[in-house]
């Protein structure tokens, strides 16, 4: 590049170096070459390659690891009041317990004194998720140049990747013996804390084989050595891994069936891995005895929530359900044996609100900074463009026993 080029309302006196220019009716004695360094730097300092790799990098790894199921099948909640300003605190509701027995009296006996139940307060703390970025003047000219990612595209981009972190760093989280518990983590709680018993924190292990500490499995102010009253449906070996199999699978689902307070197999879901969900539609096959002769147009998938089922045939040899329940995988699922942990979770409503839901506490937070932005450089003290997002939620059960687990399970 020439300094003409370079500088187009420069005119120049001369052509030899060093050279004499006219610019603004002042003659300067500057080389024709000045400014190669400035322009060298500008082009490959390490820094914004390393950048613009990083977007590249970004940008490939969302295209090949979208799937966010987990989070996108569970209901989502506004709970939030958009004039409440301040901190945001803890949410609770009340769960009511020991449910009354029948009474009896002779003829002409007393009336019984009344029986209420009891009532537990079930107590959440707000889990913050958030993602921020800087992409700099530099490195968004210099993306735009090279035909890679501009900022917009990259911010959509990394929204698809808040939702996948929660989802893989949040609720498909597995709980390892000694990890902090409750109230003493941030994130989003997992499923495998939200879906547990107080059996299983005395008795099973966690996916490394190692012992449950007591309070490892506490969830909200819930004491699961305590508080019985609040265990889903955990079905788990504690000494050894059992064979995926329509025996012990439809056994689990019965005795779930007894214990829930849903019709499992109509107002249920199945979360679980690409692998046993692999082995359930073999599984359903196998009970069924169907062949698949269906048209490939009809080989797809249906919506649970914002989710999809594997795709699949409904009723044939890849089935996308389990007698009706719907099974939705997720690459990032926990697993307690060889393949992965099922949970089973309700999606429908319990006195009008959602059994088991994300809920938001607070309005979503979006904020941009830099050139052309509410704030400018001057606040975030750098020449670069910021955003964050930042979201204010928890996984919220409202009736335990409307879940279930089904772990310690292999091929």
């Amino acid at each position: 590049m020439s300094g003409a080029e370079a500088h187009p309302f420069m005119s120049y006196a001369g052509g030899h170096s060093p050279s004499r220019f006219v610019e603004s009716n002042v003659v300067s004695d500057v080389p024709l070459d000045w400014d190669d360094g400035l322009l060298q730097r500008a082009q490959y300092d390490s820094t914004t390659e390393a950048h613009v790799n990083a977007i590249f990098t970004a940008t490939l790894y969302a295209q090949y690891n979208q799937e966010h199921n987990w989070y996108n099948a569970l209901s989502q909640v506004d709970r939030f009041n958009a004039s409440l300003e301040g901190p945001v605190t803890a949410k609770a509701y009340r769960a009511a317990t020991n449910p009354v027995d029948l009474q009896t009296h002779t003829e002409g006996g007393q009336v019984p004194d009344g029986n209420t139940f009891g009532v537990e307060e079930v107590e959440f703390d707000p889990k913050r998720s958030d993602a921020v970025i800087e992409v700099s003047d530099l490195q968004e000219i210099y993306a735009a140049i090279e035909d890679a990612v501009g900022f917009e595209e990259f911010w959509q981009l990394q929204q698809e990747q808040l939702d996948l972190a929660i989802d893989r760093d949040g609720l498909a989280q597995p709980v390892m013996a000694g990890d902090p518990q409750y109230d003493a983590t941030d994130q989003i709680t997992s499923l495998d804390r939200v879906i547990a018993s107080s059996d299983e924190e005395a008795n099973a292990q966690d996916p490394n084989g190692t012992a449950y500490n007591d309070g490892d499995l506490d969830y909200g102010n819930i004491d699961r050595s305590n508080d019985d009253w609040a265990d889903s449906y955990v079905d788990f070996d504690a000494s050894s891994v059992r064979q995926l199999t329509n025996d012990l699978f439809s056994g689990f689902l019965n005795s779930f069936n007894e214990f829930a307070d849903v019709d499992v197999y109509s107002d249920t879901a199945i979360l679980t891995g690409h692998d046993t969900a692999g082995v359930l539609s073999e599984l359903a096959a196998e009970r069924n005895n169907v062949r698949n002769n269906a048209a490939m147009a009809d080989y797809v998938s249906e919506d649970v929530g914002d989710a999809e089922t594997i795709r699949g045939l409904s009723g044939t040899a890849r089935f996308r359900d389990y007698d009706g329940i719907p099974i939705v995988a997720n690459q990032h699922a926990i697993k307690h044996g060889d393949i992965s942990s099922i949970f089973i979770v309700p999606t429908d409503t319990i006195r009008g609100q959602p059994r088991l839901a994300i809920e938001q506490f607070q309005e979503p937070y979006v904020e941009t900074a830099g050139r052309g932005q509410s704030q400018g450089y001057l606040a975030t003290g750098n020449y670069r463009d910021e955003a964050l997002m930042k979201l204010d939620h928890e996984a919220v059960n409202r009736d335990f026993a409307s879940a279930a687990l089904l772990r310690d399970i292999g091929e």
